[in-house]
């Protein structure tokens, strides 16, 4: 799977869309925050626009922005395909910006791709919700954070590829991690886009137990 990562425009545009690549993402790129009112009103129509591009491009678009729901801030991400959004999901753990709220859960999206597994912002910290994606499915992880760059996310990000058998995707700004099922960090390919392999292969490992009567 091919995939393109975009860490300096705020939002996706039509020129970055064009290429051979199988999905594109766009970071917390110090966007406006999208309002919920606003969109829902038709004053602004951000989310719409991004349905328009998935569906011209034919590509699946995820992308990365604040969100204000009437006065609640989230981090969030957005996910588009074939012209429609499939939903917004946010941080759902939120340890030191206490400006933002967490949401309620990670989500797993099942994308003509394959299925791609969401974590925002402060869910790095979690192994558990990285595992509790990879149990129901998701053959690859995206993590979207507009943190600073530190060695501490690439070590976590690899840690959990190696723990967990899948390839993770984490964006900071200004940049990108990848890291492939081995836990090994993935390098460019051609501009921005990344070959990311899923590991279809899986062991079953089960326990007995003895019960004594």
């Amino acid at each position: 799977m091919k995939i393109k990562v975009d860490y300096e425009n705020k939002l996706p545009i039509e020129k970055d869309l064009i290429g051979d690549f199988d999905l594109f993402i766009n970071g917390f790129n110090d966007c406006e925050k999208i309002k919920y009112g606003k969109e829902l009103s038709g004053q602004s129509q951000t989310l719409k626009g991004l349905c328009a591009l998935s569906a011209k491009f034919s590509k699946p678009v995820i992308s990365a922005f604040d969100t204000d729901n009437y006065g609640v801030l989230k981090k969030s991400v957005g996910v588009f395909e074939k012209g429609k959004l499939l939903g917004i999901c946010d941080a759902s753990q939120i340890i030191e910006n206490f400006d933002y709220l967490p949401g309620s859960s990670c989500k797993l999206y099942d994308l003509s791709v394959g299925k791609i597994g969401i974590a925002v912002q402060d869910d790095l910290f979690s192994f558990n919700l990285f595992k509790s994606l990879a149990v129901c499915g998701a053959e690859i992880i995206i993590c979207l954070t507009d943190f600073s760059k530190k060695e501490i996310q690439s070590i976590l990000i690899r840690a959990y590829s190696f723990l967990l058998g899948m390839p993770i995707i984490l964006t900071y700004k200004g940049g990108c991690f990848v890291s492939d099922v081995k836990g090994n960090l993935n390098k460019k390919t051609d501009g921005e886009i990344y070959q990311v392999l899923p590991n279809f292969e899986f062991v079953l490992k089960t326990t007995k137990t003895r019960i004594r009567k």
